[in-house]
């Protein structure tokens, strides 16, 4: 049961490190469509929505939260919680290095069997580069423990496009050995 609410873990975590290159500052909304491996043959396919948000403290430090709701096929449900920190740094001009740590919380119910929940901290290292005035690319390495054998590594990648002003839209993917997923999001930085 913990396998399903690691690998959600791990969509958000990844998510959560999408920031924008120059800016820190911002809420978001996203989209993501979910399939697992649960081993013996058996898959589950699923999807869901999150909200997010982060603040810049200082021009190197920022503190982020998230929140996400995941339905596999009517009989599981999935709820995490990310809050954590981050710091990034100038790689040139165009682009940025990142890390964040966060406290990680996970709930799956599987309908007729009950919830169970439990907590750790997710941790990602990523880059992000502004190719265009409007377009940015970025990937992350994630990790994310549970505790109890529920760890595991995830690799996430995409990009965002401004729209217009202070709102992007973002198209992105993340992957580890058991979960792929892909996801549509829509950001609104303040600040900017």
């Amino acid at each position: 049961m913990f396998r399903l609410a690691l690998a959600g873990l791990l969509i958000l975590s990844s998510a959560v490190a999408m920031a924008d290159g120059l800016n820190y500052n911002y809420i978001q909304a996203a989209y993501q469509e979910v399939d697992i491996d649960l081993g013996g043959g058996f898959d589950a396919d699923g999807d869901g929505f999150g909200i997010g948000g982060s603040v810049a403290i200082d021009d190197d430090w920022f503190v982020f939260a998230s929140y996400s709701t995941f339905d596999f096929d009517s009989v599981v449900d999935l709820s995490s919680l990310t809050i954590g920190g981050g710091y990034r740094a100038a790689v040139s001009d165009k682009t940025d290095w990142f890390a964040t740590l966060g406290y990680a919380k996970a709930e799956v119910d599987v309908q007729g069997f009950g919830s169970a929940d439990d907590s750790g901290y997710a941790i990602s290292l990523g880059l992000r580069s502004m190719v265009s005035e409007k377009f940015e690319l970025y990937g992350s390495l994630g990790y994310a423990d549970l505790g109890d054998g529920a760890d595991g590594t995830t690799v996430a990648g995409g990009f965002w496009y401004s729209l217009s002003g202070n709102l992007v839209l973002g198209l992105g993917a993340e992957f580890d050995d058991d979960v792929t997923a892909f996801g549509v999001g829509l950001r609104l930085y303040f600040d900017k």
